[in-house]
């Protein structure tokens, strides 16, 4: 870990030097097609970062994250321990393949809120999430085989993955591009929160009981709540635009 970290630094920042601001006055063209479904998500405002933290979208979008990013890292930590029952010391596959999907989420989730929009992609990957929670409890407290696992793991990974590809479009399309580096830095403050608490909780739970049920339940009602809110915010954004 402490070699990742040197290597990031080096890479990161040095990367920074490279960057070059646009002209003064600049301003992207966007994209003249109009997504399919309910109405797009759009702000003629480049909210500052004090301005967003006045805005009920901003802590709906956060808890939404929070909980979404968290019950997902809640089950990810647990993986490789699940994949040791069966696969022994390979348990490593099944990590490396939920990393596969967690990259295709990104790819996937950007695709489908470009056709249907954001909030009813989001709706569908928390619908999937949670039942996958509630599904994998008999699944994995029968002693899976390894493709089994390596499926559970790939799916929870491609779902969790969705998050860090519209949560950062959500920043843009409700706040603006110019401050978006700030706004989101400040969201993304959920994601680091979600996955601390919900990691530690999950660990807690499985050293109380030995097994991984109540992290998948505890992930799973997390998740409907996650739902209801978004339903809240889909209200909200209904009667701003």
């Amino acid at each position: 870990m402490l070699l990742f970290g040197i290597i990031f630094i080096v890479i990161v920042c040095g990367a920074v030097f490279f960057l070059v601001n646009p002209p003064a006055g600049y301003v992207p063209s966007e994209s003249k097609k109009t997504p399919l479904g309910p109405s797009p998500i759009i702000t003629e405002k480049d909210l500052t970062a004090s301005q967003i933290l006045k805005t009920p979208q901003f802590y709906l979008l956060w808890i939404i994250f929070f909980i979404g990013a968290g019950a997902g890292l809640m089950i990810i930590g647990g993986i490789s321990g699940m994949a040791k029952q069966s696969m022994g010391d390979m348990a490593f596959i099944a990590v490396a393949i939920m990393a596969i999907g967690n990259a295709s989420g990104r790819i996937v989730a950007g695709i489908m809120s470009d056709k249907i929009g954001k909030i009813t992609t989001l709706f569908i990957i928390l619908v999937f999430q949670a039942l996958l929670m509630f599904v994998s409890i008999p699944v994995i407290g029968s002693n899976p085989s390894a493709v089994v696992i390596v499926l559970i793991a790939t799916f929870i990974g491609f779902n969790y993955g969705t998050n860090l590809s519209l949560f950062p479009s959500f920043t843009k399309s409700f706040w603006g591009m110019k401050n978006f580096g700030v706004n989101f830095g400040i969201l993304m403050s959920a994601w680091g929160l979600g996955g601390s608490i919900f990691s530690r909780m999950s660990q807690s739970l499985y050293a109380s009981s030995g097994n991984y049920n109540q992290p998948f339940v505890i992930a799973g009602i997390s998740l409907i709540v996650c739902m209801i809110l978004l339903g809240v915010l889909k209200k909200i954004n209904a009667k701003s635009v």
